[in-house]
């Protein structure tokens, strides 16, 4: 488990340190980069909300069909 872990965390920094070089190259590659980024984290952001917002709906949905409905006599 310890050696996921720390495997984990190299490849990481690995990857950061990676990315900063080939940023570091051209500006014009560091904008590519960056918007690439910023891209990718509005699309996570917008799907995150919307599945959170089906989660919350879904439960909602269910915690009110729990209680009996009102019928007339």
């Amino acid at each position: 488990m310890v050696e996921i872990q720390s495997g984990l965390r190299e490849n990481t920094v690995g990857a950061i340190e990676q990315f900063a070089e080939i940023a570091s190259v051209d500006p014009l590659v560091a904008a590519m980069l960056l918007s690439g980024a910023l891209i990718t984290g509005l699309a996570v952001s917008i799907f995150g909300v919307a599945t959170l917002g089906a989660v919350a709906s879904s439960i909602k949905r269910g915690l009110s069909e729990s209680e009996e409905p009102n019928q007339p006599a």
